[in-house]
């Protein structure tokens, strides 16, 4: 059995821990608003996922302008999940402009 003097230290050599980001970042490619479907790239790993609209969560202010202020081209955060047909986004924001001009984190 393994004593916690075993347990490898995973926090960095300046005792802070980076910043926890819930969520994936990523580019919005494609937006059919007629459709209500697009498709976004990951920032990771360039790979093209995408999303129909009444399967996914717009997370934005509450003046429910959400799914308008989506454009393609702009940064945004999501998440993913499983579906019949392969990996889908589920949930999706635009990320602020000064989030992603000046720290990734928003701290």
């Amino acid at each position: 059995m393994p004593s916690a003097d075993d347990v490898d230290d995973l926090s960095e050599p300046s005792g802070k821990s980076p910043p926890v980001e819930p969520f994936y970042r990523g580019t919005l490619i494609r937006l059919a608003r007629g459709g209500g479907r697009g498709v976004v790239r990951s920032e990771q790993t360039g790979r093209e996922i995408p999303f129909e609209r009444e399967h996914m969560v717009v997370l934005a202010p509450r003046d429910g302008t959400g799914w308008f202020e989506l454009r393609e081209g702009m940064a945004v955060g999501y998440d993913v999940g499983w579906t019949s047909r392969g990996l889908r986004v589920t949930k999706i924001f635009p990320v602020p402009a000064a989030v992603t001009a000046e720290d990734p984190s928003g701290t």
